[in-house]
């Protein structure tokens, strides 16, 4: 039975009451209710969406419409869904990243001025006291700003403010260089939230590559593979999310280009104990997803339901393969197409996504959508000409040969 506590509310309790420094990156969904929304079983999940139901650049463009018009006065979003009422800088990267991988097929000016107000806003992120805050993705997210946007303002900040801060010790408002502020991190994401460490550090690590100080990479690194060490599968309902904490590790270490590294000491998560290279560990992930293309939200559910099935796990899934693909010599592109193509189930008529079939939205989990349906190239479903059109040629490549043989035989003769 799935606990009674509501899942928006608990989560974004959980990303608040954190050590000060932490600044943990935005929330997870959980695929139980939500402030008292029954799960409808009934609702249509599939043919209502306002672009055709065939994904590409379609279900980007709608997508990204609906992400802007859930953006407030100020340029940040609120935590529940269609609510301005209080905004907040620790989700606004993977939502405005949505907005920049969109905007990469769609090429839809609007997209990218929001995106470019999101990183305005998130530049005046403060703590209480004053210093400059950024969550655990932001940098991530001001690095690809600063690529599409060709103003370097905001990378520029996240290597000064942040970065370079850390370097020297003098982040917060009570200094903490970077092993200082990792260790508040991990301190954070304890109990309950544990499995969240290797995606906290997911793009943090080849961001230091990039914009830090040398060997702050390298420190980011190691605390993906600590936060793999701590995993934990056995209690779903106690411990939750090790399906993103997986995606998480995946990803980081592939955008690192980390292919091997020392065996994983994970007890608790005995899937991945013992791994010592990406491509085992890429396909641990690739092999729990459902035939559907969909990935639950924790890998050792009693006896899953169909709302167990998760769209934000499956964006951070199909981000974690898309990363390792290259990598590796495993071949992913089957699972990235379903996972991506998945998103179509749970599309909506305003252009945005359930959280789980049959349950609410949010706005966080839509952005996240997107970036891996953008990440898996905008995939199609052939249209039914199409198939025609294939099953044509096929049939005449066929009968072709067939005539070619007979002919043949008829001159030996």
């Amino acid at each position: 039975m799935k606990p009674l506590q509501t899942r928006l509310s608990i989560l974004f309790a959980a990303a608040l009451v954190v050590p000060a420094l932490a600044a943990p990156g935005p929330g997870v969904i959980k695929p139980w209710e939500d402030n008292g929304v029954a799960i409808d079983t009934n609702r249509p999940m599939s043919g209502t969406s306002s672009a055709s139901a065939t994904g590409g650049v379609g279900l980007l463009t709608a997508g990204a419409n609906h992400v802007i018009s859930q953006q407030c006065v100020d340029n940040g979003w609120g935590w529940p869904h269609a609510s301005c009422s209080a905004t907040y800088n620790n989700i606004t990267a993977p939502i405005a990243m949505g907005l920049l991988d969109a905007y990469s097929f769609t090429g839809d000016a609007t997209h990218l001025a929001a995106a470019v107000a999101a990183g305005n806003f998130d530049l005046t992120a403060q703590y209480t006291t004053g210093e400059t805050r950024l969550g655990a993705m932001t940098a991530y997210f001001m690095v690809q700003l600063s690529a599409v946007s060709g103003d370097p303002t905001y990378s520029n900040f996240a290597a000064t403010s942040f970065f370079a801060a850390l370097d020297a010790g003098t982040y917060g408002p009570t200094p903490v260089n970077t092993a200082g502020w990792i260790a508040s991190v991990q301190a954070a994401r304890t109990g309950t939230w544990n499995n969240l460490r290797p995606w906290e550090f997911s793009t943090i690590a080849s961001t230091a590559t990039a914009i830090g100080v040398a060997g702050q990479d390298a420190l980011f690194t190691q605390a993906i593979l600590d936060g793999l060490n701590t995993l934990d599968n056995t209690q779903p309902y106690v411990v939750y999310s090790d399906m993103i904490g997986l995606a998480g590790g995946v990803r980081g270490l592939a955008l690192t280009g980390t292919t091997t590294f020392p065996p994983i000491v994970s007890p608790l998560h005995p899937l991945i104990n013992g791994i010592d290279n990406l491509k085992d560990l890429a396909d641990v992930l690739a092999g729990l997803q459902l035939t559907n293309g969909a990935w639950h939200w924790h890998s050792n559910i009693p006896g899953p339901l169909a709302w167990d099935q998760d769209a934000q796990s499956t964006a951070y899934a199909v981000l974690a393969l898309v990363a390792a693909d290259p990598l590796v010599s495993s071949d992913y592109c089957r699972h990235i197409w379903k996972g991506a193509m998945w998103s179509e189930g749970v599309r909506l008529a305003d252009g945005g996504f359930a959280s789980y079939p049959g349950g609410p939205s949010n706005v966080e989990v839509e952005a996240e959508v997107l970036s891996a349906f953008a990440a898996a190239g905008a995939p199609t479903v052939p249209s039914v000409s199409t198939w025609g059109l294939i099953a044509l040629t096929l049939a005449g490549m066929i009968l072709g040969t067939r005539m070619f043989i007979r002919a043949r035989t008829a001159q030996s003769a």
